[in-house]
């Protein structure tokens, strides 16, 4: 009886140690989340080509945006788009979620 009451405290022991771990793992896992911040935006610029990669120069500040999806850029090198992507603001880079190819005169470089 003894043996049975001591066996039934360590496997409850066991168990609430096991669900602290995971507790602390969560909390871990949402502040790496929150630290790559991620919003949704526009931009507006040309498609180049940088070596293996394609990036989009704004045209408001001629600041280079990485591609990371690149499947659906490929085709627009050269021309002047509107992109509606998703920053991922830690390493400046754009997940690309449509493609509007615009004309040359709707260029805004002021």
């Amino acid at each position: 009886m003894k043996n049975a009451i001591f066996a039934t405290i360590i496997l409850a022991a066991i168990c609430t140690a096991g669900a602290v771990a995971q507790d602390e793992h969560q909390d871990r896992h949402d502040q790496q989340a929150m630290s790559h911040r991620v919003r949704k935006t526009t931009v507006r610029g040309y498609v180049r080509r940088d070596g293996d990669n394609y990036v989009v120069e704004d045209d408001r500040d001629k600041t280079r945006y990485r591609v990371q999806n690149m499947e659906g850029i490929r085709e627009h090198e050269g021309h002047h788009v509107q992109i509606s992507a998703r920053l991922h603001e830690d390493d400046r880079s754009l997940e690309v979620n449509k493609v509007k190819r615009l004309r040359d005169d709707e260029h805004r470089d002021h």
